[in-house]
């Protein structure tokens, strides 16, 4: 009898056992169910996250066929929290009055200096810039093999430890390859916006010890990266592809139909101008107008007059690109200072002058520069082909985000993206409270907008 209680305890301990075994066994099953429950809800708003920026790629290119050349209304339409499905996508740019204020919108790469075309002069101009650099910038882009007088070569760069490497002597391909040539360093070249983000945060300000947008010694804290680019070409035709007329042509029959043609409505008008361009032309041998400046002075056109017929002249072969013209309607202060002669108060004054301009065209430096504008037109435009966009997409749910940078090609139809890199790995540009909101259920309506217009950072 005694041995029916302990087999009975055996079979209860067992029992227990086989409970208790179960029991973990269903938790680890659960464990694991929920584990990968998140991370296909995570990948579902990776996905998302990746069509929504897909989705904005496309929305830019959609602005940039709509408006060919037209950097004006490219540059001014709308990129702030623009809704895609569930999700959502920003179009980020510096904002060019305040380092702590996020701006948004695509930006013209022919607002920048070329790095392609810019001379060491020039160079020398853009915030943060030395000799050194400047000379190592023109020896890295050259042919030859003979370094500048601050400049370097192969032999310089193959000197590096621990892995050497040679010059590049052609044309930059990206801004980023800067990070190559001598003397460039992350500071130069990115300045305190370590993601890029154009926004400087109270981390960002302390680690480079910027406290304002310049600096005692003229450097940005944003660094050479908004004003320089090796994306800023155009055809030397008109803005719907016609071939344009060289007022360099000692026959002026050309030039005659389009003055008739801009200036239908006064003939006579057409006619003193084409006498007047007539006279220079035929006095001269070779080039007499070097660029379109000299043209402007001669024919004795206004500003209004000029902009009718800027698009249709040239001083060049139609065959010859123009590579590094910078759109003076939209560049800033800091690549206008970059122009040959131009002063502070140049620059000031072709801010104010473009303000109260009611055209896309350029018409208006003259008025600005007055005897100054003939030495910067060969070097100016008031049309861009090239655009870029700092794309930052979030999921609905704010679990996923993409953050990508195109440059958009509008010189032929379809527009093409001919530069596209993934800047996810930055981190999340944009202030926390937009990701917090989405993950909390709410709509970003909710926000006003007040947290990215006067944040001063996001989430690192």
């Amino acid at each position: 009898m005694s041995s029916r209680p302990a087999r009975r305890g055996a079979i209860f301990i067992t029992a227990t056992g086989v409970i208790v075994v179960l029991t973990g066994l269903v938790l680890v099953f659960a464990q694991s169910m929920r584990t990968e429950g998140l991370a296909s809800a995570n990948r579902l708003s990776a996905m998302q996250a990746e069509a929504v920026e897909q989705g904005a790629e496309r929305w830019v290119l959609a602005q940039v066929e709509a408006n060919p050349g037209d950097a004006i209304t490219i540059t001014d339409v709308p990129a702030e929290q623009l809704r895609v499905g569930t999700g959502y996508f920003w179009v980020l740019r510096p904002d060019p009055d305040s380092d702590r204020q996020y701006a948004f919108g695509i930006t013209d790469e022919s607002s920048k200096l070329s790095l392609n075309a810019a001379t060491a002069d020039q160079l020398l101009y853009l915030p943060g810039m030395t000799e050194e650099v400047a000379d190592a910038i023109l020896d890295w882009r050259d042919e030859d093999s003979t370094p500048g007088a601050a400049g370097a070569e192969t032999d310089y760069y193959q000197s590096l430890r621990p892995d050497g490497y040679d010059a590049k002597d052609a044309p930059f391909e990206t801004v980023e390859e800067l990070r190559l040539v001598k003397g460039v360093t992350t500071e130069i070249l990115f300045g305190s916006d370590r993601n890029r983000d154009g926004v400087i945060d109270d981390a960002e300000s302390t680690a480079g010890n910027f406290g304002t947008a310049f600096n005692s010694s003229g450097i940005t804290s944003r660094g050479l990266f908004p004003y320089v680019t090796v994306h800023s070409t155009e055809p030397n035709t008109s803005i719907d592809g016609q071939a344009r007329v060289n007022v360099n042509n000692r026959n002026t029959n050309g030039l005659r139909d389009l003055l008739r043609n801009a200036f239908k409505d006064t003939p006579a008008r057409a006619d003193q101008i084409l006498q007047r361009v007539r006279t220079v032309v035929l006095s001269l041998r070779g080039t007499a107008f070097p660029n379109i400046g000299p043209f402007y002075v001669a024919s004795g056109m206004t500003p209004t007059e000029f902009d009718k017929v800027a698009d249709l002249v040239t001083t060049r072969g139609a065959s010859a690109a123009l590579v590094g013209m910078v759109n003076v309607n939209t560049a800033p202060r800091e690549v206008l200072m970059c122009l040959p002669g131009i002063e502070e108060a140049d620059a000031d004054a072709m801010i104010t002058a473009r303000a109260s301009s009611t055209t896309t065209g350029y018409g208006w430096v003259f008025e600005a520069l007055s005897n100054k504008a003939a030495r910067v037109m060969g070097l100016v435009t008031g049309r861009s082909f090239q655009y870029s966009a700092d794309i930052v997409a979030v999921s609905g749910d704010g679990r996923a985000f993409r953050r990508v940078r195109i440059v958009v090609d509008g010189r032929t139809a379809p527009a093409k993206i001919i530069y596209r890199k993934d800047l996810t790995h930055l981190g999340w540009p944009l202030p926390p409270e937009v990701r917090t909101t989405l993950r909390a259920g709410q709509s970003l309506d909710t926000m006003g907008g007040s947290a990215l217009r006067f944040g001063g950072g996001g989430q690192r």
